[in-house]
């Protein structure tokens, strides 16, 4: 159930991206989503998960992206610094996947 939950939030932080960005680009103002795939924070560490566990579970889904390997927090970084720079002035109303091709394969 905690998984739908997830999905589920996330469907909805898209669709409300994309309204706002429809109401909003006419002020200048763009509006876009970063979704992350699985990426090594210290959220093991502030939960009850067994380290073997979470490891396990990583392991798991970057084995399933065609990257093979979880992403890092300055990838996601880097790309949030993208979407609020002026290279990506012509971009709102996206969603940007960085999960290393784990969803579109």
């Amino acid at each position: 159930m905690k998984i739908l939950t997830k999905l589920a939030t996330k469907a909805a932080l898209r669709s409300l991206s994309r309204t706002l960005a429809s109401e909003l680009a006419p002020k200048g103002i763009r509006v876009n989503t970063l979704s992350p795939g699985i990426v090594r924070t210290n959220f093991a560490e502030n939960t009850n998960i067994a380290s073997d566990d979470f490891e396990g579970f990583v392991g798991m889904v970057a084995s399933q992206a065609p990257l093979q390997r979880p992403g890092t927090m300055q990838e996601i970084a880097n790309t949030a610094r993208f979407l609020a720079s002026d290279e990506s002035s012509y971009m709102t109303a996206a969603d940007l996947v960085v999960d290393g091709g784990w969803m579109n394969v």
